[in-house]
């Protein structure tokens, strides 16, 4: 895992160590230091759509729009989401076989 992805997490976790209004789902501070979410190869594995948005939340992004793509029988949240801090808009890539019914293809 590279080094700046691990510090993130390991940030996430302690902005909300001890903080009670920061309720994260257990694992998304390894989601969030696993991968960088621009596409289908490094998307973040997640377990469930509000996982995604609460990723989105903790990145500091506000979705604009979401849509499924499925590439080889891989389904994918693509996520269009705004940065409010620097205007930027971009594509962040989740990893939804988890959780997404493969018996719909």
């Amino acid at each position: 895992m590279p080094k700046g992805r691990l510090a993130l997490g390991l940030a996430v976790l302690a902005l909300c160590a001890g903080t009670a209004a920061c309720v994260l789902p257990p694992d998304t501070p390894t989601v969030i230091a696993s991968a960088a979410g621009t596409s289908a190869q490094d998307a973040y594995r997640v377990s469930s759509v509000a996982q995604e948005y609460e990723v989105l939340r903790v990145l500091g992004l506000e979705a604009r729009s979401q849509a499924l793509h499925v590439i080889n029988g891989q389904p994918y949240d693509v996520i269009t989401a705004f940065n409010p801090r620097t205007g930027e808009t971009r594509d962040v890539w989740f990893d939804i076989a988890r959780f997404y019914n493969r018996g719909a293809f």
